[in-house]
């Protein structure tokens, strides 16, 4: 009997809660980017322990080649399918996305890259505008299977010092 109180005690502090169900995040853009641009089962969301190294890396390019005139404030990491060279594909897909669905307009012509990574820049608002960007790498990360990295990051203006 005391089982059965506590575990309903249990079930309605839950949902008051939470809802008994994860949290998403107030901002869903960089989720329904993603899943336009780089959907599961081929390519896979990446866990928040995985590739920590290579994903710190993404992050401090992109804020280093934005000349930290930006600074990421959202991110959310995909790897590519095992040996996938779609990259072409995967940015056009995420350009439509966010021209199409989000009325962003790109801030530069084409890819923005170097040696190690390419990127697109959008800026999505008016009055107080909001930045997406779609960064891959250009060769496979160590260890996994030929997979590439894709990072989907929200950034702001960095505060002028």
């Amino acid at each position: 009997m005391k089982f059965r109180a506590l575990a309903a005690l249990l079930v309605l502090v839950c949902y008051a809660l939470i809802g008994c169900r994860t949290i998403e995040p107030a901002n869903s853009t960089l989720k329904d980017l993603q899943q336009w641009a780089t959907p599961e089962p081929f390519d896979s969301l990446s866990p928040e322990h995985d590739q920590q190294r290579a994903k710190a890396a993404m992050v401090q390019w992109v804020e280093q080649y934005l000349k930290h005139e930006y600074r990421v404030i959202d991110q959310r990491f995909v790897l590519t399918a095992p040996g996938s060279t779609d990259s072409a594909a995967i940015g056009s897909k995420a350009h439509q996305y966010v021209t199409q669905n989000l009325g962003g307009a790109m801030q530069a012509d084409g890819w923005l890259d170097d040696d190690n990574y390419m990127m697109f820049l959008w800026k999505l608002g008016g009055d107080s505008p909001r930045y997406v960007a779609f960064v891959m790498t250009n060769d496979f990360l160590p260890d996994t299977r030929e997979r590439g990295l894709v990072g989907y990051f929200e950034l702001v203006p960095s505060a002028k010092h």
